[in-house]
């Protein structure tokens, strides 16, 4: 893994800035620091740090081909380079390292910017071709590693997290409102936007090519759902073909069907995730993801699989250690485990500094804990997320059969639920408490159309409530889009599909890349591990599209078909426990830990200063969660993590140098 990063001057006599070069490389430190290496040339250069995982002693980056006027900087892995490697040997290409990134130039001499098809893996890369004069920026499909850039009427600066660009002094720092809009109702940004104006994301599944004055913006792959192909945001899509050895169901199969089919693309897909130079491990939450993980790496590996778990103090539900321990007995795993106490006040730092912007999920402070644990023994370690994406393991996903079971009730007992509803307690205390939470959710959005029923449940500040948060007298909030639309684009995209494949597709496209993803990087970053991610290989991905949502929810049951094809390969402990989700006591903390801090930076002076909020709606939110009237814990951490994260970034030039 590493960080990579560039400036191309559009005027090809303009020197690039070496200082600055340097100067952004260094802000990339903590995701490698095995290694850094320099391509300048002129106009354009090119930075990048190495963490060392594929031959660790030759595969120095930037690299080239045998004529050097192919350069390329690579973070992410190939998992099939010795494959391509194999077939561009035999077409006369010659080979300096063993080194996976080795194969991108050789490639594109072959396949020019169609070699993107051929790359199996994670990856984010910047390719510059001095011959042709021209550039281009590569995001691999899922959207695994990050790729961020910017264009003025000089240049293109790109880099793998946003601290790196605001290193160039030509830069002047403003507020994306449209973005902070968004931020406040998923609690985290939506790509293509970040909270810098000017900043954007390189979409997943996109290239972007600079070439003789003229840049392009062109999707490369699209998701297959059902039986059909969807399209992407406006740019050119290509047709999805599947590869020739695929089970790909040309119409719907049986269960079996699906069911064998997922155990042997998962275990092929796990095995190349295990291509390493380096000590390995995996994350052990004792879910069905992970789980299934550790299953199939102790299939394949000569020595017990190194686990990791973690585990907080006082922690209730939150604590799911047993399951892991259960799972590390049965495949007999090296397992390490660590109990911690999260003190909020000393990590909150460290999440503005990794993040770059707003990023409020809180999920991500036990990923950072789980990460520091595992660097210990491993420099790569696999995780389970994308699981509950690609087969529909959130209890949101049940909503559409819980209405109908719902609506066949009597009118007398639907009034009667309804009217307890409100007098239901709520905390995220026990799992009793959860319940309830779910299901006031569940009430406020039954009478809904399926599309907006998706985007309340997962909503935190809704428009309305937005209203009541902007001081009116700011100019920046009039005429803002409805975040909504975030959502309801891609349901418009998959019109025809099935409710629970529209709802599918919009979070593949959205929590998964700007949320789920955009954790797992950061904080395995952080602490220079590599987090590889099994369930989001394009094979897994593509296959389990087509499954019908009928074999994913089944009744009340979610995940049914990967449910079944693990029967007999996990215990059912496993298989059928509930789903908790990989969280920290957050209610609580605003009760107590917390309380202090909250009110001195959303109550205080320089938010007042500010002038974005109204204040007196603020206050109302703390009161109102602190006596448990409402659990409005997820929202007062977004404002927390904003403020903070303003003072920083905004208020502030940080951040500092590595």
């Amino acid at each position: 893994m590493c960080g990579i990063c560039g400036i191309l001057n559009f005027n090809e006599k303009k020197e690039v800035d070496k200082g600055l070069i340097r100067r952004m490389t260094s802000l990339l430190k903590h995701r490698g620091p095995d290694d850094e290496g320099y391509y300048i040339s002129t106009h354009i250069g090119l930075g990048v740090r190495r963490l060392s995982v594929i031959d660790v002693t030759g595969g120095h980056q930037p690299m080239s081909n045998e004529n050097r006027s192919v350069w390329v900087v690579l973070n992410g892995e190939i998992y099939n380079y010795r494959e391509l490697r194999e077939q561009l040997e035999k077409r006369g290409h010659k080979f300096k390292t063993l080194s996976d990134t080795e194969v991108i130039p050789h490639l594109y001499e072959e396949l020019g910017k169609e070699l993107i098809k051929e790359l199996h893996g994670m990856f984010a890369f910047a390719l510059w071709d001095s011959r042709e004069h021209a550039f281009f920026l590569v995001r691999d499909r899922i959207g695994i590693k990050p790729l961020f850039y910017r264009i003025d009427r000089e240049k293109l600066v790109f880099a793998s997290e946003i601290k790196s660009l605001l290193r160039d002094p030509t830069f002047k720092r403003e507020l994306n409102f449209q973005a902070l809009h968004h931020y406040l109702s998923y609690l985290y940004v939506p790509g293509p936007d970040t909270l810098f104006k000017g900043i954007k994301k390189l979409q997943p599944a996109h290239i972007l090519e600079y070439k003789d004055g003229e840049i392009f913006l062109q999707r490369y792959w699209s998701l297959p759902v059902g039986s059909k192909i969807i399209g992407g945001a406006g740019e050119e899509d290509r047709s999805y073909k599947a590869p020739e050895d695929q089970k790909t169901p040309a119409e719907p199969r049986d269960e079996k069907f699906y069911s064998e089919g997922l155990v042997e693309i998962l275990q092929r897909s796990v095995k190349r995730h295990l291509v390493s130079d380096v000590p390995l491990g995996v994350f052990l939450s004792g879910g069905i993801d992970s789980s299934a993980l550790v299953a199939f790496t102790s299939r394949v590996s000569e020595q017990p699989v190194k686990t990791f778990s973690i585990g907080f103090k006082n922690a209730g539900h939150y604590d799911e250690r047993r399951y892991a321990k259960l799972i590390s007995e049965r495949f007999a795993t090296d397992h390490y485990e660590f109990e911690v106490e999260p003190r909020a006040l000393d990590i909150l730092p460290m999440l503005i500094k990794h993040f770059d912007e707003p990023f409020a999920d809180p999920s991500a402070i036990p990923t950072y804990y789980l990460a520091k644990l595992a660097r210990e023994q491993v420099t790569v370690a696999l995780s389970g997320t994308g699981g509950d994406e690609i087969f529909a393991g959130y209890r949101r996903y049940l909503i559409d059969n819980l209405i109908r079971y719902y609506s066949k009730l009597p009118a007398m007992l639907q009034h009667y639920f309804e009217k307890l509803s409100k007098h239901l307690p709520v905390s995220r205390t026990s799992s009793l408490g959860e319940y309830f939470l779910l299901f006031k959710k569940f009430l406020e959005c039954r009478n809904l159309p399926p599309n907006l029923r998706h985007i309340t449940a997962i909503s935190f500040f809704t428009e309305d409530l937005k209203q009541s948060l902007y001081d009116p007298s700011v100019p920046y909030f009039k005429g803002l889009r409805p975040s909504d639309e975030v959502m309801i684009q891609y349901y418009r995209k998959a019109v025809g599909l099935a409710d629970l494949d529209k709802t599918l597709y919009a979070d593949f496209h959205t929590f998964l890349p700007d949320d789920l993803l955009v954790k797992e990087d950061r904080m395995t970053m952080a602490v220079s591990l590599e987090g590889r991610v099994p369930f989001l290989d394009h094979e897994l991905v593509e296959f389990a599209a087509l499954i019908p949502s009928d074999l994913k929810v089944k009744g009340l049951t979610t995940k049914y078909i990967f449910k079944k094809a693990m029967t007999g390969i996990l215990p059912s402990q496993v298989i059928n426990r509930k789903k908790h989700g990989f969280g920290v006591p957050l209610a609580e903390w605003f009760r107590a830990d917390l309380k202090p801090l909250v009110e001195e930076v959303l109550l205080g002076e320089r938010m007042q200063r500010r002038g974005f909020f109204n204040l007196d709606y603020v206050r109302l939110l703390i009161e109102e969660h602190q006596k448990g009237l409402h659990d409005y814990s997820q929202h007062l951490w977004a404002l927390l993590i904003f403020e903070l994260w303003h003072r920083e970034y905004m208020d502030a030039s940080g951040p500092v140098e590595e």
